[in-house]
């Protein structure tokens, strides 16, 4: 089945491993390019394009296969057909980690399987587009009827991880360690209360000595690297927050589906 050869996608297509194997995936895209340029009718240049897809993805070589699919000539296509090319490209932008680039074509496939539904809660869940992916997960592993699994589903929904906002993060940053614990980056922010507070104890012991040159100098550079790099660093820790929360809460996504369905 689909799902099952998704969820291993490291496995997928392990054959791509064994280099003689490879090689005749690549052996045969080259045929069937040489098929299009020798001037193939419109149907069989579009089966040719389907088939070197199919040996870029057993390749691994998923933005190649995206590439050949919108080749295809899709006014020469059925409805079913157009919906199975369109679902190709957005399996392919995700086995490849562009889970933006599969999430924008969720609209234009058509959900006609369970698969296809898999396919569009894990894309959506990837993107940090929770609520949608909801909708598709649900409706997923209510394919054959009612599930006993979806209460525990929508209670995973709920604990989605909330979107940090960079400019907020930026200005707690001015207050240490407020930048890092909104990040919840809590031992970083005690560190980070730590050296400023070491920079301002320094800056006032050099001061009340009589060192001025020191306590001013010393200061102004302790306070640079401490003071200023809270407020970068809570930035940057948003950002990178934003970035490994979708893929986490993806990851939490797979494993319960892999076991409900």
């Amino acid at each position: 089945m689909f799902r099952i050869r998704l969820f291993c996608t490291i496995s997928i297509f392990l054959c791509a491993l064994y280099s003689g194997r490879a090689q005749d995936w690549e052996t045969r895209a080259v045929e069937l390019e040489r098929i299009i340029y020798d001037g193939a009718g419109l149907e069989e240049t579009n089966e040719a394009l389907l088939g070197k897809a199919e040996c870029y993805k057993q390749l691994g070589r998923y933005q190649d296969a995206v590439a050949t699919l919108a080749r295809v000539r899709m006014f020469a296509l059925t409805d079913e057909e157009r919906n199975n090319v369109l679902y190709q490209q957005e399996l392919c932008h995700y086995l490849g980690g562009e889970f933006e680039e599969a999430a924008t074509l969720v609209g234009e496939v058509e959900p006609l399987s369970q698969d296809i539904l898999l396919l569009h809660a894990l894309a959506l869940a990837y993107a940090g587009k929770y609520d949608e992916s909801e909708i598709m997960a649900a409706r997923c592993i209510s394919w054959n009827g009612p599930s006993e699994h979806l209460e525990a589903l929508l209670d995973l929904y709920k604990g989605h991880p909330a979107t940090r906002n960079n400019a907020v993060a930026y200005a707690l940053g001015f207050v240490p360690p407020l930048g890092h614990f909104y990040n919840e980056a809590y031992g970083e922010g005690l560190l980070s209360l730590g050296l400023n507070a070491a920079s301002v104890a320094f800056t006032v012991a050099s001061l009340l000595g009589g060192y001025w040159i020191t306590g001013i100098a010393g200061g102004a550079i302790a306070v640079d690297y401490t003071w200023i790099g809270s407020q970068e660093r809570s930035h940057e820790l948003s950002q990178k927050y934003n970035n490994n929360a979708p893929l986490q809460f993806g990851d939490k996504l797979r494993a319960f589906l892999s076991e409900a369905l």
